[in-house]
């Protein structure tokens, strides 16, 4: 995916090798860039994937600063301000639209083509951005997704109008899931895609289920329960109950106690269930337990062994037999 944006600094800015500041996350296998001024210090990093644009600015501002931005190609972004403060505000200059982003609080956007202005505070400030093919939200999964419906429509039409969503809550738990993408990147591997798209797929996911605003008619137990099989499908064996709660904002005894009274068993029941099904799905494909294992989030085998053989009796040899019978009678 091409990078569909370019940065214009002012004559007091220059590009440096050695900046005086390192960044706070690396991105590993990103390409980075420094600029500064007498005042100010600005660090990116970007990774140019064929299914997302994944970019990445730390500033260092001591003297309050206007950082003009040419949008060349319209496009959806997903943008997290992390660590921030303060508000950091923005402007199309060509077109009535401001905004605002909320220190830990996340928001997709549609960014038509056009002349921008990010006003940055004085302080530190990271913004981390990902450039989302709008193709991803398609029927019936777009019904998840409805307060970013008219952002994906105005891709989908080439609108000349730019939009923003509401915001999302930006905690602990999104901040880990984005710094285990970042220590992952790597080119050289054929997966590399499929594990940025993967990533890629689940902040969307993980975004929804934590708006600011909502007028969701849904009982949360059974948000809840999306949560936890989004969590399995992309941690496995490190999906874990209390990143659920935190999440929620509850405690892991409430949700438990709301998620018995609502589906008849408890969330750990619910979750080695899930668990276990997604093993048996994915052992079939590979020759190797071991392979599955690493893939499911187990440390390796023997605890994946150990694992089957409490749900099931079965050790994990006899379980990938049982399963590929089931798959390939």
């Amino acid at each position: 995916m091409k990078r569909p944006y370019n940065l214009t600094f002012s004559e007091d800015f220059s590009a440096i090798n050695d900046p005086r500041k390192k960044v706070s996350f690396p991105i590993r296998n990103a390409k980075e860039m420094h600029w500064q001024s007498a005042r100010n210090l600005i660090s990116e990093q970007t990774f140019d994937g064929r299914y997302a644009y994944l970019y990445y600015y730390e500033y260092w501002i001591s003297e309050a600063m206007d950082l003009p931005v040419e949008i060349i190609m319209p496009d959806l972004h997903l943008i997290y301000p992390l660590l921030n403060e303060v508000h950091i505000s923005g402007k199309r200059i060509d077109q009535e639209f401001t905004f605002e982003l909320s220190p830990a609080e996340g928001a997709y956007f549609y960014l038509a083509a056009g002349q921008y202005q990010l006003r940055l505070p004085v302080g530190h400030h990271i913004l981390v951005g990902f450039v989302v093919d709008a193709g991803m939200f398609r029927p019936p999964a777009i019904a998840h997704f409805a307060f970013i419906k008219h952002l994906v429509q105005a891709k989908k039409e080439g609108s000349l109008t730019t939009l923003k969503s509401i915001g999302f809550r930006i905690g602990p738990i999104t901040i880990k899931y984005l710094c285990i993408l970042f220590g992952i990147l790597n080119p050289n591997t054929l997966n590399n895609e499929h594990i940025l798209l993967k990533h890629l797929i689940f902040l969307v996911d993980l975004s929804r289920f934590k708006l600011l605003h909502t007028d969701s008619a849904q009982p949360i137990a059974k948000q809840i329960r999306q949560l936890l099989e989004i969590m399995i499908l992309q941690r496995g064996a490190q999906a874990l109950i209390k990143e659920i709660a935190q999440v929620f904002l509850t405690a892991p005894e409430q949700l438990s106690r709301e998620y018995q009274k609502f589906h008849g068993l408890s969330i750990q029941d619910d979750r080695n269930k899930l668990l276990l099904e997604h093993i048996q799905q994915l052992i079939v494909e590979h020759d190797k337990v071991g392979t599955t294992a690493h893939e499911v989030g187990f440390s390796g085998p023997s605890e994946m062994n150990r694992f089957i053989k409490k749900m099931t009796g079965l050790t994990s040899s006899q379980f990938k037999q049982q399963a590929e019978q089931k798959f390939n009678p």
